[in-house]
């Protein structure tokens, strides 16, 4: 079984340590470090090179979005899952925006925390059941037929047209490749050529800005 590394960032001591507690009970993860505010969350992603920095968004001095931004940037393989008390759609929007990779609320029982830890851990995108009608809304819009011919059958090569649908599916870099047949640095190629052409800076974004268009429809 994997063990999930994970780094808990949260301004509320309590709340932190309690959270804490809760993971540790879980045989496949361990927390590796703590953070109060979201340069700390930064600095313990560099130390630590965890799988997942659980992320408040609210903090003082850096918040959440930039300290997302900042480890999306300088290291790409650490997953985010933001876990807020907001509700405000912006703030969704914003956090996947940015590269996190799944946005769940506090008031979320523990089982669901975890599992939507384990999932994030697996490349899936998550969005908690409170925020999933507003998410979901914004995805059911798609652009005319003749906008994904413009956007994505223009720019993107079948093959890279394939592994966009994969992404937005929530399939792993090595699913992935088990599917296509390829190497995972292949698929790890063609990712980075499907965000540099459609100017995107992240899987979540990429995907979302398929399910828009009804690419994956």
């Amino acid at each position: 079984m994997d063990t999930i590394r994970v780094v808990v960032a949260d301004d509320h001591d309590l709340f932190r340590r309690g959270l804490t507690e809760v993971l540790e009970e879980e045989d496949d993860i361990d927390v590796v470090g703590q953070a109060a505010d979201g340069r700390e969350a930064s600095e313990q992603a560099g130390t630590h090179q965890p799988d997942v920095v659980m992320m408040d968004l609210n903090m003082p001095g850096q918040g959440g979005i930039e300290a997302t931004a900042y480890i999306g940037q300088k290291w790409p393989d650490v997953k985010v899952l933001v876990l807020t008390v907001s509700e405000e759609p912006n703030d969704l929007f914003r956090a996947l925006g940015v590269g996190a990779l799944g946005y769940v609320l506090k008031t979320a029982s523990p089982s669901e925390i975890v599992d939507a830890l384990r999932q994030v851990y697996q490349g899936w995108v998550v969005v908690s059941p409170a925020m999933a009608p507003r998410f979901m809304a914004d995805l059911s819009q798609p652009a005319p037929k003749d906008a994904v011919a413009t956007e994505i059958d223009t720019q993107l090569t079948a093959r890279e047209q394939d592994v966009l649908k994969l992404v937005a599916r929530g399939m792993s870099n090595a699913e992935i490749a088990g599917d296509l047949i390829v190497s995972e640095n292949t698929v790890k190629t063609h990712v980075k050529n499907v965000l540099g052409k459609l100017q995107m800076k992240n899987r979540a974004e990429a995907a979302a800005y398929a399910s828009r268009l009804g690419f994956i429809g």
